[in-house]
């Protein structure tokens, strides 16, 4: 939910195209916790001043930060910034206190506890939303990935919404919400959803569509501009990329790296199929939906809707699949090591996994706090 309406482009004046087809960029939002009792705390407003460059940026709440790397051409290149990003927030941090992990939700802290950062755009929502927005203290990852045009950029979307729930399982970091495991192995993700304009989202037959949509809400005063759209996928007319939006935020850079380079290659796949002219049927949302539900219940554990025949089919062998599927696109954006640690996390598990090993294996919430800041400094 990053502050990005002071600078966005109108809907019908995106970018798409202004640079190299397929740069990727990664954002993560990641939680600021005390040294002492891992708890969340507030610290945004100094680390951002310390630090003093836009690609760290403050977020919803005090307690929050956000990295954003620059667009690249490779992922490997985006993992070099990303690292070079998370030990200068994590260096300025420390000279207050406070250390840095990333994961989708705080396992104990308490949403309501927590303050929010002072910007007009968040004092806005805050009013706007009300309780909603006040339980939303979650943290996502975001994947950009550039498309040289508009209407190619909304075919990619529909093409790729089947797979994001198996992007979710891998992603699944957050079981534990308010001092308790929620059963959920990505808890945030039905956090987030109870606002508005998120989740999947609607069929849009072209750019020129979702461009009208957009404009009809402005002119109601439903919303200042698209960056209010929290779905799941979205285009980003500012940065001229398909946006991926539904992942958990990651304690190991490695883990976010292998998933910016599958999603860089699943825009790609997608992008050069509908180059050699094919087009792509409107995604089936009542099956996305509950495959959706599904890797948020269960990440890798889950048994999916199948697709293409009448049936299930495990997270992990959909997931398999789809490295096969996109090796060779992998291969044409330099991230077939990206794809090599996905199959990694399909042996060892995802963060998830890891935290509530450590739980069963008796350690505190605080103790699961550290792994992850442990973790997140590498």
């Amino acid at each position: 939910m990053n502050a990005i309406s002071e600078k966005a482009v109108p809907v019908r004046a995106p970018r798409f195209g202004s640079g190299p087809e397929y740069r990727v960029g990664i954002e993560e939002e990641l939680m600021l916790v005390d040294q002492a009792g891992f708890e969340l705390a507030r610290g945004v407003e100094r680390v951002v001043a310390a630090i003093g460059d836009e690609r760290v940026k403050p977020e919803l709440m005090q307690c929050q930060v956000e990295l954003a790397t620059s667009p690249q051409t490779t992922v490997a290149a985006a993992e070099e910034e990303l690292r070079a990003l998370r030990a200068r927030v994590i260096a300025v941090a420390a000279e207050s206190g406070l250390r840095v992990a990333g994961a989708g939700t705080h396992p104990f802290s308490l949403a309501e506890s927590q303050a929010l950062t002072m910007r007009d755009r968040y004092r806005e929502l805050a009013a706007a939303l009300r309780y909603p927005l006040h339980r939303e203290v979650c943290f996502g990852m975001h994947v950009h990935v550039a498309v040289a045009r508009p209407d190619k950029a909304l075919q990619v979307i529909e093409a790729m919404l089947p797979d994001l729930p198996l992007l979710l399982a891998l992603s699944a970091s957050s079981p534990f919400w308010r001092g308790e495991p929620t059963g959920l192995q990505s808890t945030r993700t039905v956090v987030f959803q109870s606002l508005p304009r998120s989740g999947l989202p609607p069929v849009f037959a072209d750019y020129e569509h979702f461009a009208c949509a957009v404009e009809r809400l402005q002119r109601a005063g439903a919303l200042a501009d698209h960056s209010y759209l929290w779905w799941d996928m979205r285009p980003h007319p500012l940065f001229g990329t398909v946006e991926v939006r539904i992942l958990d935020a990651q304690s190991r850079v490695a883990d976010s790296v292998a998933l910016a380079g599958l999603i860089q290659a699943l825009v790609r796949h997608y992008g050069r199929r509908y180059d050699d002219g094919e087009r792509f049927a409107d995604a089936d949302r009542l099956v996305v939906g509950e495959n959706r539900w599904l890797a948020a219940r269960h990440g890798l554990h889950a048994q999916l809707v199948d697709l293409d025949v009448d049936g299930c089919v495990s997270a992990r062998s959909a997931i398999e699949e789809l490295l096969d599927r996109v090796a060779e696109d992998a291969d044409a954006v330099e991230a077939r090591g990206a794809l090599d640690r996905v199959a990694v996390l399909l042996g060892a598990g995802t963060s998830a996994d890891r935290q509530l090993g450590l739980q069963r294996r008796g350690a505190s919430l605080a103790a699961i706090v550290e792994s992850l800041a442990d973790e997140t400094r590498g």
